[in-house]
């Protein structure tokens, strides 16, 4: 649809427009504050040397702290690594857009060409200037993982996304678009049957029981917000900040709350979390040490709980509801084994295997150092909870495997029905002319069919039996 020409321009224009998006909504706040609370100590590079940190930390850059006094505190050097993981989802998302809008053109490496090279030049400007003596970018990171990471991105949503809608009604596939396609199903078909009948609803039920988990953990900190609204209150109160500063607070703390939606998981599982070296929070109860006058930390539990195992129930319900409702999708499952137990286990194994790596991923992205000393580990232990997810998931998906993959007959009535059907279709033999001219009767002799006939028939026979 578009020229070489014009789709780098474009590709172009709407990258340096994701970057001015993702790192403008860190630094229009904090140039608010700066103007408005102005210390003359203190000039607007301060303010966009944090907004650059914090941005480039959302693309996994490590921030360097040398030892210094911290709020009258002598803090030693220490390393920020955990990941905002709300800010990085914009980022992503931003990524995704330009992707799908790129998909439209009829030639794709233009556009590729673009977003990584605008991208790489913002990502070497921003992570030169932020470095300061208080705090530094990692200098080998800082200028090439924020590019890899949201040029990665455009280029997978540019080869598999649905195109954006630009009032084409046939727009034009790209070349590379189609050959990258194309080349991955010629091998995802060549992976065999357990890449194209068993994984397709072990993915489903193994992701909708993480969705499932995420989606309480979120409700439960919502519910634990609103209870506690007085604390949050009183806990702002204690800062003593102004109107502006408060909504700085609260707008950094937006940014973390994905990964407290993914602590909360973690806390379902059984295998909990944790809030600093030494501590853990579990459904089992909680060991916290001094922790930072934040307003979202009033939503972790205190103390035992006597009803905290009850917490564990909801992945196991989870795994019961996804793997039942999969039925339909594993409907191939039911013609490849030889028993329900067999059938069982290649499904139940698989759903466990996909969430507990899921969880290992997503606990691999949002856990991490945030502060000195005891804060250098803050979250879930990511091998810890997928291994008791995996646990939890695996048994009682096995169970309910038993209803969504057992197969339907033995395969001893399938074979049976193929014969029978093989029988019915052979066809006479024809026997050579006697010697008055005249063939004899074929009375009861048949010529037995070809491999490949019988392959066919018992495949059809396979799907009478299921239609029955």
């Amino acid at each position: 649809m578009f020229s070489r020409r014009t789709t780098f321009i474009t590709a172009a224009l709407e990258t340096a427009l994701a970057v001015a998006v993702g790192l403008g909504i860190l630094l229009v706040p904090l140039t608010l504050l700066w103007a408005i609370e102005n210390n003359s100590t203190v000039d607007w590079s301060a303010a966009y040397r944090t907004a650059a940190d914090v941005w480039l930390a959302a693309h996994g850059v490590h921030i360097s702290v040398p030892a210094q006094t911290i709020a009258g505190v002598a803090a030693p050097e220490f390393f920020i690594s955990m990941i905002p993981l709300g800010l990085t989802a914009l980022i992503l998302g931003l990524a995704y857009r330009v992707g799908q809008r790129l998909a439209t053109s009829a030639s794709l490496w233009p556009g590729w060409l673009a977003v990584a090279f605008v991208y790489g030049g913002f990502s070497l400007l921003i992570s030169t200037t932020a470095k300061s003596p208080l705090a530094a970018p990692d200098p080998v990171a800082g200028p090439f993982l924020p590019a890899t990471v949201f040029t990665l991105v455009a280029i997978l949503a540019s080869v598999f996304a649905k195109p954006a809608d630009l009032g084409v009604a046939h727009p034009q596939l790209a070349a590379e678009r189609a050959l990258i396609r194309g080349w991955l199903a010629k091998r995802w078909d060549g992976l065999g049957w357990w890449a194209n009948v068993v994984l397709p609803p072990a993915l489903r039920a193994g992701t909708a029981i993480l969705v499932i988990l995420i989606g309480v953990s979120a409700l439960t900190i919502a519910a634990q917000l609103a209870f506690n609204w007085i604390e949050v209150i009183r806990l702002y109160e204690s800062m003593q900040l102004t109107l502006l500063g408060g909504i700085l607070l609260t707008v950094g703390q937006i940014l973390f709350l994905p990964n407290f939606v993914i602590f909360g998981t973690d806390w379902f599982t059984g295998a909990g979390f944790a809030i600093g070296s030494g501590s853990l929070v579990s459904p089992l109860g909680s060991q916290l040490g001094p922790l930072p006058a934040l307003p979202i930390l009033s939503v972790l539990p205190a103390g035992q709980l006597s009803f905290g195992m009850i917490a564990i129930a909801i992945p196991v319900v989870a795994a019961i509801f996804a793997t039942l409702r999969i039925r339909s999708h594993a409907a191939e499952m039911r013609f490849e084994f030889a028993s329900p137990v067999t059938a069982a286990l290649s499904l139940g194994l698989p759903v466990g295997l996909v969430a507990a790596l899921e969880l290992l991923a997503l606990n691999l992205l949002t856990s991490g150092a945030i502060g000195p000393g005891r804060f250098a580990e803050v979250g879930g232990n990511p091998f810890t909870t997928a291994a008791a997810l995996f646990a939890e998931v695996t048994l009682v998906s096995t169970i309910a495997a038993f209803y969504t993959a057992s197969p339907d007959a033995p395969d001893a009535h399938l074979i049976e029905r193929a014969k029978t059907t093989v029988a019915k279709f052979a066809k006479p033999v024809e026997e050579p002319l006697s010697d008055s001219g005249s063939k004899p009767k074929a009375a009861g002799k048949t010529k037995p069919a070809k491999a490949d006939e019988f392959d066919y028939l018992t495949s059809s026979a396979s799907g009478f039996e299921a239609e029955k």
